[in-house]
């Protein structure tokens, strides 16, 4: 007997490439959802990033138990397939730019009078509309625009970074609202129309820092929260990096004198004043924590009840305790974060399943 997943029975049609819409489509076959990849001829571009095979590791970290179908959506009978494909399904993905997918013949206009049932997401950079509405739209584009790189590089020596925030942010934005609009079918019996920008995940990602900025005219720069927030970045004598978060409790900040035996200075006697004297008060943690193990003061840092952790690599995080007593890595990928009381289902491996 099949095991019963959390979206078991829901059917998604997934016509995206790149990240953002097959993110949001692997996030609703982790929970379960039957999940139509349609690739055009030669396949999605992220197939053949590291140079060779046909499934990369890029490839293969989104499209994971997904059933693959290569479609011309130029030519006819490749649209009349994907229309075929789309009758069936509760959920149709697409990244296009907009206007795109109602130049090709499977636009919003057309199914909402065919598949009144559907629940159709579209994913752009810019949004569907506007001044940049037309232009290519890459994580690293949006995430400059967007304000998120503005929020953690230097702007004097500017250096896109990664993960691709913006493109990930945007999957998960796209799946919360394709769940919205099945239980708002539950009840009407129709489908809609989900839309999301890439820009407008970002944006939204940023509420505290936007927020503030609204509320006090501050513009957060690269490390102002961690100033902020008390969170310190330092290396035990044997090289090994790690992390220590403050917050807003004063018990962490007393417990942490103990532990470092240091004596209370009137410069740090408060949080506001440890705020103001950020820089000065991370050189001497760091000093401090320069003069023992890591594991010796995990050991401490643990039995004072401070915050802390490990600052992993990935290759440090597959190999993490914690993390592999939470399964939360598989043979060759990462399994969902999520739990069920009533489903516990296992990933299986990455591999190409051909409709």
């Amino acid at each position: 007997m099949k095991e019963a997943t959390p979206l078991g029975g829901l059917r998604v049609v997934e016509a995206g490439q790149y990240i953002s819409a097959p993110y949001a489509g692997k996030l609703l076959a982790d929970l379960g959802a039957e999940v139509v990849k349609v690739e055009p001829p030669g396949g999605d571009p992220m197939r053949r990033w590291q140079g060779s095979g046909s499934m990369s590791p890029q490839f293969a970290a989104y499209n994971r138990r997904k059933r693959l179908v290569t479609l011309d959506l130029k030519d006819p009978a490749g649209l009349a397939e994907l229309l075929e494909l789309v009758a069936g399904a509760d959920v149709l993905i697409e990244n296009f730019r907009p206007g795109v997918a109602d130049r090709l013949g499977f636009g919003w206009a057309l199914l909402k009078e065919r598949e009144p049932q559907l629940v159709y997401c579209s994913i752009t950079g810019f949004g569907p509309s506007g001044p940049y509405a037309r232009r290519p739209a890459y994580d690293t584009i949006i995430s400059a625009v967007g304000g998120l790189y503005g929020h953690l590089v230097d702007l004097a020596d500017p250096r896109p970074i990664g993960p691709a925030f913006s493109d990930l942010l945007s999957g998960m934005s796209a799946t919360q609202g394709i769940l919205a609009a099945l239980h708002a079918r539950t009840a009407s019996g129709r489908g809609q129309r989900v839309e999301v920008s890439m820009l407008g995940a970002v944006t939204d990602f940023l509420t505290e820092a936007i927020g503030t900025y609204l509320a006090t005219g501050s513009v957060p720069a690269p490390g102002t929260r961690a100033a902020r927030a008390q969170a310190f970045g330092v290396v035990g004598s044997d090289g090994l990096p790690f992390v220590v978060h403050l917050s807003v409790p004063e018990k962490f900040w007393t417990a942490l004198l103990g532990v470092l035996e240091l004596a209370e200075e009137p410069r740090f006697a408060s949080r506001e004043l440890r705020h103001r004297h950020y820089a000065e008060l991370e050189e001497a943690l760091r000093a401090e924590f320069a003069k023992r193990p890591r594991d010796e003061w995990f050991e401490r840092l643990a039995a004072a009840d401070i915050p802390h952790g490990p600052l992993n690599t990935v290759a440090d995080l597959v190999q993490d305790p914690q993390a592999n007593h939470l399964g939360l890595i598989g043979e060759q990928a990462t399994r969902p974060g999520t739990r069920f009381s009533d489903h516990h289902g296992r990933l299986p491996r990455p591999r190409e399943e051909r409709l």
